[in-house]
């Protein structure tokens, strides 16, 4: 009961003094709709670096322990990692510069077997089941590439037929090109059939697993972690990320603290009429509480329907469980800001105020 009495006054308050209250919650719209744009931004950035690889749900990564974890440049021999693993597929990989003759688009050409757990899911078309047949993923579709078309590469003269188009598989942030591995050895000689990349491995105990000196087994997490720039713009966007909840709560606790200041005397007043320090305090804290949800409810609605007008180019990708954690999280610094003018109130002397 007497937390509902403590909203209604807070309430009432906000409703007398519309002009203040209105501009601390404009910016906590504004703060709110950038903080959830960031995080869609942080997500989808996220997710252009590692669908593709997300989408094999491996467990590990053999690679050529000298080639600082780049697949491209990662070569040797199958036989070197002894196959003990409960299930593995080959991965060739290497960069490519393909045009239909009407677009022209950076990629990856990836050679794998067509029934490897690396194959994405077919959206439209087949798989590959010829040599120089090949798979586009969805990017690639959405940028002007279709069944049927035969596409070149800068590094071959071989002529490539698409035969389907598998869901989006970006792997870091390129869109990829699947076929065989024959096709893939007439287009980089180096890789024979007695070769590959990478050895993409299923098997949960792949620790205990040894491979040859020359080799190294590198876990799929760790391995996604140091993906080029994958750190350093995560790093970049959880900064700005924690940069605006410091904003928010600053933000908040000025305004807040002001508000009371030009209220000493009232609440000297109110002080003198028998209300107690925790009295008003809870009842400022009502009040912020009240500001913060109705800012970050707006700025909510705000960033879902950016959601729905966002050109498909831009990387955005929402999560409502993130949003509302994040949303949470900017009420409680809002709180946490308004300690400062909470803390002024205990302060305040009655008979001082009143004179």
């Amino acid at each position: 009961r007497q937390r509902r009495e403590y909203m209604v006054l807070a309430w009432h308050e906000i409703k007398r003094n519309k002009l203040k209250v209105g501009l601390i919650i404009g910016i906590l719209v504004l703060i709110s709709y950038l903080l959830f744009l960031l995080s869609g931004l942080a997500n989808g950035l996220i997710n252009m670096n590692t669908e593709g690889i997300k989408k094999w749900k491996a467990d590990a990564i053999v690679l050529n322990k000298d080639e600082n974890q780049t697949v491209q440049q990662s070569i040797f021999k199958t036989s070197q990692s002894n196959n003990k693993f409960k299930e593995t597929s080959t991965l060739k990989q290497m960069g490519v510069i393909a045009s239909n003759g009407y677009s022209e688009e950076n990629a990856l050409l990836f050679g794998i077997k067509a029934d490897s757990f690396l194959m994405p899911k077919i959206v439209k078309g087949k798989k590959f089941a010829k040599d120089n047949e090949v798979v586009i993923d969805q990017t690639l579709k959405d940028k002007g590439f279709k069944v049927g078309d035969k596409i070149k590469s800068s590094q071959s003269d071989e002529k490539l037929r698409i035969v389907g188009v598998s869901e989006s598989a970006k792997y870091n942030a390129s869109p990829v090109i699947f076929t065989n591995n024959k096709t893939m050895q007439k287009i980089n000689p180096t890789l024979t059939t007695d070769k590959t990349n990478a050895i993409v491995v299923r098997d949960k105990h792949w620790k205990d697993k040894k491979v040859d000196k020359d080799l190294e087994v590198v876990g799929i997490n760790k391995f996604i972690e140091d993906l080029p720039g994958y750190k350093p713009q995560n790093l970049t966007m959880n900064f700005m990320i924690t940069f605006l909840f410091i904003i928010s709560a600053t933000v908040v606790g000025v305004f807040l603290y002001v508000i009371t200041l030009q209220k000493k005397n009232l609440f000297g007043v109110l002080k003198a009429q028998g209300f107690t320090n925790g009295y008003l305090m809870k009842m400022v804290l009502s009040q912020t509480f009240i500001l913060a949800l109705i800012g970050t409810l707006i700025g909510l609605v705000l960033t879902i329907l950016t959601g729905f007008v966002l050109p498909e180019a831009v990387p955005v990708e929402f999560n409502i469980v993130t949003l509302i954690v994040f949303g949470i999280v900017l009420i409680l610094t809002s709180l946490i800001g308004s300690l400062f003018s909470v803390l002024s109130i205990r302060k305040i002397d009655p008979l001082k105020a009143i004179e």
